[in-house]
């Protein structure tokens, strides 16, 4: 039996165990997809999980949004100025906005939810921090005033990955993390039903009936979101064959992040669509535990950059050198700000000299095996054999990718349920800027899991938020590309391209770096 025939035999059997047939009139306009990740945390801003993130692009909305050429353009904002001075800028709401529970979206609103904002994000903080006010005035304006000129007001409102800025109404935004009162009510063009919701199952999107879309054509993720599905369900199934399966015996509809292991058979049948998404691609990363030995020490983390061959990388996590390219830009390769000063080459001897004069003695290494995500599961098989190479006493321990992200937010000890090293990713959308890459931001307590430290690169993004100019910019992302070489907040293991896999009856896909529903059509 040939590979496509045996996906679609075993996709059959899916079907039989978990019900996912449904009668075709049914299913025309109902899309069933395997997410990027699960949603299990619902409060947008209580985490930076992809599967949240995605999540509230369905069903909440931003003041602003980027395009495909990833400028800013107004999404819930009509119309909008700015002072002669660059102080005070006015934001007035779009006609039309309404909260799924039938309410209109008010500027009081927005207000709590950026105020939120402000406080959680990386991006967001830097924004606060030169602001002199924040207000609404009547129903429908918002007024930010600031202290010093900051040329990132309107990306910071566009942010489409970490923190996003989504707006909820003022009662559940401040609500407090964790809250048990928290509600997704959100004005987007999708409404989440928490009723029908089985956290690690699935997970169900209906259109928004009484949603009113911009009147500007769609333009990655700003303009109009047109919705022409009755429904979206996610169906959660963590183990890539078994989705890749599914897919190809028309159970499921589309696969929102590809494994590159089952992309040949996929490729090779003729009812199936595999396309890249995210044009900017992707960074697989390891990151270190900076508040524990032997990683509190920037000598051992040099030599994790020494220890790094991306070449081996790539080999391990894609196979083919066309799904991904050696890159050692903090900022991705080819981006506006993707720099590659200061790169060292892999050293093998070097990181072994750099862990001795770290002091490291033969300490048991902890690293976090995300066993269920074939690309992070690989590069983490990687780094254990080259850290024994060198001599590290290296134990692995294995677990599903979201009791990962749980277990890495702990800084007790690696010997008392802590860490010292894990392997994840994150798209170049989130990568790309100083300001949005999460793992290079060095406040550390305020820094995401890992802790770095470093006055010195919070410096430089102070520096890059005040610039004036692009030149300007990119000199100080250089110079934060230096800073980071020899401080080592985290190591760029390579940089490769994402994609999905989908049936041909679905059309109209947006080009955006993460996936989205409106717009989307799915043919007989």
């Amino acid at each position: 039996m040939g590979n496509v025939s045996r996906l679609r035999s075993l996709g059959l059997a899916l079907s039989a165990t978990l019900g996912l047939a449904l009668p075709a009139q049914a299913a025309d306009k109902i899309i069933r997809s395997v997410p990027q990740l699960e949603v299990r945390i619902l409060d947008p801003f209580v985490n930076t999980n992809y599967g949240t993130r995605n999540h509230g692009h369905l069903i909440y909305e931003t003041l602003f949004a980027l395009d495909e050429q990833r400028q800013p353009k107004p999404q819930m904002v009509g119309d909008w100025s700015q002072s002669d001075d660059k102080l005070t800028w006015r934001f007035t709401l779009r006609e039309g906005l309404r909260w799924h529970d039938g309410k209109p979206v008010t500027a009081a609103d927005c207000v709590a939810s950026l105020k939120r904002f402000l406080r959680k994000d990386g991006l967001g903080t830097k924004l606060a921090a030169a602001m002199d006010g924040l207000s609404a005035e009547g129903e429908t304006t918002i007024i930010l005033k600031l202290r010093e000129p900051f040329g990132l007001v309107l990306d910071a409102l566009a942010k489409p990955s970490g923190n996003a800025p989504f707006m909820l109404p003022e009662r559940i935004a401040n609500l407090p993390d964790g809250s048990p009162q928290f509600e997704p009510i959100g004005s987007g063009p999708f409404v989440f039903r928490k009723d029908l919701w089985q956290p690690g199952v699935k997970s169900v999107y209906e259109r928004n009936k009484d949603y009113k879309p911009r009147n500007d054509p769609p333009n990655g993720m700003a303009g109009a979101k047109v919705v022409k599905l009755d429904r979206v369900e996610w169906i959660s199934m963590p183990d890539v064959n078994t989705a890749a399966n599914a897919l190809a015996a028309g159970e499921i509809d589309l696969i929102e992040s590809l494994a590159f292991e089952v992309m040949p058979q996929l490729k090779s049948d003729s009812q199936l669509v595999v396309r890249a998404t995210d044009v900017t691609g992707n960074q697989p990363y390891l990151r270190m535990n900076h508040l524990h030995p032997p990683f509190n020490n920037a000598k051992a983390r040099q030599a994790l950059l020494y220890l790094v061959d991306q070449e081996l990388y790539g080999q391990a996590v894609a196979g083919d050198k066309s799904l991904y390219s050696v890159c050692p830009a903090y900022l991705m390769c080819g981006s506006i700000y993707g720099s590659t000063a200061g790169a060292v080459k892999p050293d093998l001897e070097k990181a072994r000299a750099l862990m001795k004069e770290a002091g490291y003695a033969g300490e048991k290494i902890v690293i976090l095996e995300p066993t269920n995500q074939p690309a992070f599961d690989g590069a983490t098989l990687v780094t254990a054999s080259q850290l024994r190479k060198i001599g590290v006493n290296v134990e692995l321990q294995g677990m599903d990718y979201n009791s990962m992200l749980t277990r890495r937010n702990k800084k007790e000890p690696p010997g008392q349920g802590g860490w010292h090293l894990a392997h994840s990713g994150n798209f170049g959308v989130d990568v790309a800027s100083p300001m949005t890459n999460i793992y290079l931001a060095s406040n550390c307590d305020q820094a995401a899991a890992g802790w770095p430290c470093d006055a010195e690169i919070e410096r430089l993004k102070d520096d890059f938020a005040r610039a004036a100019t692009m030149d300007q910019r990119k000199a100080v992302a250089e110079k934060i590309q230096l800073r980071a070489v020899e401080f080592v907040p985290y190591v760029p293991v390579m940089q490769t391209s994402t994609w999905m896999a989908h049936r041909k009856a679905i059309t109209n896909i947006s080009q955006t770096p993460l996936v989205v529903y409106w717009g989307m059509e799915k043919g007989g």
